[in-house]
């Protein structure tokens, strides 16, 4: 029995002592590619979505963007010069990657002729708070990564003041949870399971759309209101709004301070409801990334502006867009879009 019982701890440390040899060859945990446990759920991801016997393939790749290409891929992140960056308005979880946003505008510049690609960084759930976070816990552990410009839609995810969350790149860990999760961005062998895994045993499920009849029967019918209506009817009336909007431009000079150090030329998009500006706080939080653009010289389109008629039948809730909605808003930047990168590239 003894002799059988050394045998297993023999082969045991043998195995053991190969893993670990494996790790500090091939691992990630003293070189580069060193991401932390702040990415958990964030890189090579892939979930296929079913609804209706329809199929959408969502994808992040090993550098945490959302892509339609090989996501265990270490290209050269230096080609990365533009990011579009938002929250889930942005990511489009339930869409294909050709049918978002992003997607869309990556066509309108291949129709163009335009050599430029832009990538999306977007994270379901991130707030403005997480924006000005990920410098810290993702970006700079991106090997060779220097943007030029940062897309910035942003502003749904900051109606409501939330605590530290895990869309927002900061939650306490215990120290087991720690060392779980480091293992999981840093394994060598937890890649290649994971690999498998994603290969044939890939996430399912449903995809999200209200079933609230109501809401439906508003997002038929395009509900639309206008920003000159906004302007003269909407007003600041209570001590909780003054706090959203005093916590919101906080983190816009935080993000200025993060945007600075990186040398980034930033671009912001105002967002929008089904309803275009049918909500208080949302015009707000618009109003104060108008003037912080323009007291910092930045570039910003005014989505919020420009949309004068309503979006018939383009959202699947309140706030994130289908197929169809998504199209559009993406025809709507571009033109804007299109002439401020053609202007920096060429100059």
């Amino acid at each position: 029995m003894f002799r059988v019982i050394k045998i297993i701890l023999i082969n045991l440390t043998i195995l053991l002592s190969l893993v670990v040899l494996i790790e500090l060859i091939f691992g990630y945990w003293f070189k580069d590619y060193n991401f932390g446990p702040e990415l958990r759920g964030k890189r090579m991801q892939k979930i296929i979505f079913n609804h209706k016997n329809e199929k959408t393939i969502y994808l992040r790749d090993f550098y945490g963007f959302r892509e339609n290409h090989n996501i265990y891929e270490k290209y050269d992140a230096s080609k990365i010069k533009i990011i579009f960056n938002g929250g889930s308005t942005a990511d489009e979880m339930y869409l294909n990657y050709n049918d978002t946003i992003v997607g869309n505008l990556n066509s309108f510049l291949i129709e163009d002729n335009i050599n430029l690609k832009i990538y999306n960084a977007s994270i379901s759930g991130k707030s403005l708070k997480g924006h000005v976070q990920e410098f810290k816990s993702w970006f700079q552990n991106i090997p060779n990564f220097r943007p030029d410009i940062m897309i910035y839609y942003f502003g749904i995810n900051d109606r409501i003041v939330r605590k530290d969350r895990w869309n927002d790149f900061k939650l306490n860990l215990n120290f087991y949870e720690k060392i779980f999760w480091n293992i999981t961005q840093k394994s060598f062998v937890w890649e290649k399971i994971k690999y498998v895994k994603d290969t044939f045993f890939f996430s399912q499920r449903d995809k999200y759309f209200t079933d609230d009849k109501k809401i439906i029967e508003k997002l038929e019918r395009g509900e639309f209101i206008s920003y000159d209506f906004a302007k003269i009817n909407y007003k600041l009336d209570n001590e909780e709004q003054k706090e959203i909007i005093n916590i919101y431009k906080k983190n816009l000079e935080k993000l200025k301070d993060q945007i600075t150090l990186f040398d980034i030329k930033p671009i912001f998009i105002t967002q929008i409801r089904y309803d275009i500006n049918g909500q208080k706080i949302l015009y707000f939080l618009n109003e104060e990334l108008k003037k912080f653009s323009k007291n910092n010289d930045y570039h910003i389109i005014k989505l919020d502006e420009i949309i004068t008629n309503p979006l018939n039948n383009s959202f699947i809730d309140t706030v994130h867009t289908n197929k169809k909605g998504s199209e559009e808003i993406s025809k709507i930047l571009y033109p804007e879009l299109k002439k401020i990168l053609v202007d920096y590239y060429n100059n």
